[in-house]
C-alpha cells in the first residue's frame, strides 16, 4: 500500500512538474508580449509637419545670428519603463512636383551649417557636410522621459562668396532605434 501511495504522489509530481514547465516555456516563446513596454515600440516621435527650413536662413549666418531663426522642432518620448538609446537622422530630400522647389537647385551640405538643441540648450553647432551616416544625434532616453529638439540649419557664413541664392534644402528626420545590449 505504502508504494502505490508514493506512485501517486510521485505521479501528481510529475504531472504538475510537466505542467509548469509548459505554461511557463508557452510564456516564454509563445506569448504575445504585447503590454511589455520596454520594446522598440515604447519610443514615440512628434514631428513639426514643415520639414523645409525658414526662408530666413537661405542667406549666411553666423552661429550667433542663426539662433534668431524659426527651428524645426521634434520630440522623442520614451512611453516604456527601461531605457533606450536612439539615433536622431537627418536626410535630404528633393522636391520635384512642388511649383515653388521645381525650378530652384538643392543647395549643397557642405554649404550649410546647423544648430541642435536639446531641451532648451543648444548641443550641437557645425557643418552639414561633417555629419557621419546621416547621424546627427546618438542618446540614451530614460523611462517615462521627452527630449525636446530644436534644429536650425542655414547658409554658413564663410560660403556669403559662393552660389546659394535661388536654392533650397530640403530634408527629413527620423529616428533610428539601437539595440541595447
Amino acid at each position: 500500500m505504502k508504494k502505490i501511495i508514493l506512485l501517486l504522489m510521485a505521479g501528481v509530481a510529475l504531472f504538475a512538474f510537466i505542467f509548469a514547465t509548459s505554461i511557463l516555456w508557452y510564456r516564454f516563446f509563445y506569448s504575445d508580449n504585447s503590454n511589455a513596454q520596454d520594446t522598440v515600440g515604447s519610443i514615440k516621435v512628434q514631428l513639426d509637419d514643415n520639414n523645409v527650413i525658414d526662408e530666413s536662413g537661405l542667406i549666411p549666418l553666423d552661429d550667433l545670428t542663426a539662433k534668431s531663426i524659426a527651428p524645426y522642432e521634434f520630440k522623442v518620448e520614451n512611453n516604456g519603463n527601461s531605457a533606450a538609446i536612439y539615433n536622431v537622422l537627418l536626410e535630404d530630400s528633393i522636391i520635384s512636383d512642388d511649383i515653388n522647389y521645381s525650378s530652384k537647385e538643392l543647395l549643397s551640405r557642405n554649404q550649410l551649417r546647423y544648430q541642435l538643441s536639446l531641451n532648451g540648450n543648444v548641443i550641437k553647432v557645425g557643418n552639414l557636410s561633417d555629419i557621419k551616416n546621416n547621424i546627427i544625434d546618438t542618446r540614451n532616453i530614460a523611462a517615462s522621459s521627452v527630449n525636446n529638439y530644436q534644429l536650425r540649419i542655414y547658409v554658413a557664413e564663410s560660403k556669403q562668396d559662393t552660389s546659394w541664392q535661388n536654392k533650397y534644402y530640403h530634408f527629413d528626420v527620423n529616428i533610428q532605434m539601437e539595440e541595447v545590449k
